[in-house]
């Protein structure tokens, strides 16, 4: 499975750190958000969360149905689940969140490294400063 958007001008990775109100001893794993969302656990393994959208984000549980599942194969739902406050789903989840994205066609992308690490007022006037005087 991957991320998609109806055009993918970017594409990238994502890491992320489980919210401290949901997370703890033991519980920094996919789990934890199928109990928050109060899943049926019996039926339901969460393997993953999807969240589509900017200002109306859709929240899915990727979950093996262990009902439907076969030895052969995993019966995989992708499960909506309802949010009562959109704008604040990323605080709620996760401590921390890193987002990265490249241009599609930039393959090299994933091999790089950066040189340095600088602020942007390290390399561009502050027009502020300067009508100030």
């Amino acid at each position: 499975m991957k991320a998609d958007v109806q055009y993918n001008d970017f594409i990238g990775t994502v890491a992320a750190d489980i919210s401290d109100a949901l997370g703890g001893p033991g519980g920094d794993d996919m789990e934890t958000y199928g109990k928050y969302f109060k899943i049926d656990e019996v039926r339901f393994e969460v393997l993953g969360l999807s969240i589509y959208g900017t200002d109306h984000s859709l929240v899915s549980l990727i979950c093996k149905d262990k009902k439907r599942s076969t030895t052969n194969r995993d019966y995989i739902v992708k499960m909506s689940v309802d949010i009562e406050d959109p704008s604040r789903i990323l605080k709620l989840l996760f401590k921390r969140i890193h987002i990265l994205l490249h241009d599609k066609h930039n393959e090299s992308f994933k091999h790089l490294g950066y040189d340095e690490e600088a602020d942007y007022d390290d390399f561009h006037e502050n027009i502020q400063d300067d009508n100030d005087e």
